[in-house]
């Protein structure tokens, strides 16, 4: 893991928990993070270890996120991605969960961490499914 990996995936982080401060309102800083968990997926493995090395602060804000997620409209914000901002909650559930495979989503639009994987494959040739595939094993193990 390296440094510059931890810093982004902590500044990510930071993002999400300033989601507070934007409940009922919309804001792009969601697509911020996801764009700092993409740069530090490059190599999945290493935002994994990231997720196990965080999980306690990872659950605090998995909180905030649920809460700026059910306080909005999936509304559209201007990014590369699109979608609306139900969604990019829903990726970065995603990416926070990755060590456990297991996500909260808040549209029908991604239900599964292999929906979403597929999405940042076509976008952004990042290959989640090697580490979701993994997870799934040893969570079934557990």
């Amino acid at each position: 893991m390296t440094q510059t990996s931890e810093r982004k995936f902590l500044a990510a982080l930071d993002i999400c928990e300033s989601l507070i401060d934007f409940k009922y309102r919309p804001t792009n800083l969601t697509y911020q993070a996801i764009e700092l968990f993409c740069e530090i997926g490059e190599n999945p493995g290493e935002l994994l270890e990231l997720c196990e090395k965080y999980s306690s602060e990872i659950a605090k804000v998995c909180d905030i996120i649920y809460e700026y997620a059910t306080s909005v409209d999936n509304w559209r914000v201007n990014c590369p991605l699109g979608f609306g901002i139900k969604d990019h909650c829903s990726f970065l559930s995603f990416f926070l969960n990755l060590d456990r495979c297991q996500f909260e989503y808040f549209t029908d639009n991604f239900t599964t961490p292999e929906e979403i994987a597929e999405l940042f494959q076509d976008w952004r040739g990042i290959d989640f499914n090697a580490v979701i595939d993994k997870q799934k094993v040893v969570t079934k193990s557990s």
